[in-house]
Parts: C-alpha cells; structure tokens; sequence
C-alpha cells in the first residue's frame, strides 16, 4: 500500500471526484504516478470510495486520444469512461457553470478547475484528486494533489 492508502481510508464510503490528469497518467501508465493512480482506481472500482468525474475531464482526456488517431484505443478509453462500476461520470449543469464562475470571480481559479471544483460540490463529493497545483481546497471540499504520494 502506498502513501494515497490513509486518504483511501479516511475517505472510504465517500464520494471524490477525479481530475483529468489522473486518468492521463493511468492511461498512459505514467512512470512515476501511475502507482498512486492504479491503488486510487483500484479503491474506486472495489467501492472503497464512489468516483465521479465531469464531462469536462472527460473530454480533456479524450483530446489527447483523437491525437493519437488510434481507433483502438479511442474505443479502450470510450469503454473505460463509460463504466459505470468504476465512476459515474457527470454533467455540467446551468447552477454548476454558476458556482464556477463564482469561483473564478473570488477565488481567481482558472475557469476548468472551477468547473471541476463545483461539478464536486454539486455532487456532494469530499474529495478532489489532481495534480494541478492551482486547485487549493474550499469549503466542504479537500483538494489532494497527486504529488504529495510520491
């Protein structure tokens, strides 16, 4: 077990919502996140915690793989989002896109990580795991930064 184990623990029966660069590294199985990314996959797809991404981080992850031009694999990531055992991916409502411009009004986060951040909110999630050094928690919700498990 790696370092991310006593978040998992802590967090467990707990809804946390995933950044993008989260299943960038697994897909592209990262030399050094993608230890700490499988356990964290791993613990979404035993029920440790409930996953949730956005259709945002969805497509972010989805632009690198039209790149690539590589039908199988476009079909591999496709079939992997849409895995309803392993995240429920969410939409982006008219009162999320709300709070994340509020967010950027107050917080000045860049407008995606607001939409992440309150795409987690609205789903009640405790958590948001990414490795983005821009997103800083906010109340009623912990933002945990990949790179503190290495």
């Amino acid at each position: 077990m790696g370092k991310i184990a006593s978040d998992l623990e802590r967090l467990q029966g707990q809804g946390i919502y995933i950044d993008a660069n989260v299943f960038i590294y697994f897909l592209e199985k990262s030399p050094v996140y993608f230890p700490v990314v499988a356990e964290l996959l791993s613990a979404c797809a035993q029920h440790h915690v409930f996953a949730f991404t956005g259709d945002a981080a969805v497509a972010e992850v989805m632009a690198g793989i039209y790149r690539q031009d590589k039908p199988a694999l476009t079909n591999q990531c496709k079939a992997f989002f849409g895995n309803p055992q392993l995240l429920s991916v969410v939409r982006h409502d008219e009162q999320v896109f709300d709070l994340a411009a509020l967010l950027v009004a107050k917080q000045k986060f860049k407008l995606i990580d607001s939409l992440h951040l309150a795409t987690a909110l609205q789903h009640g999630c405790k958590a948001l795991i990414s490795n983005d050094a821009g997103m800083v928690s906010v109340e009623g919700l912990e933002v945990l930064h990949l790179q503190d498990y290495l």
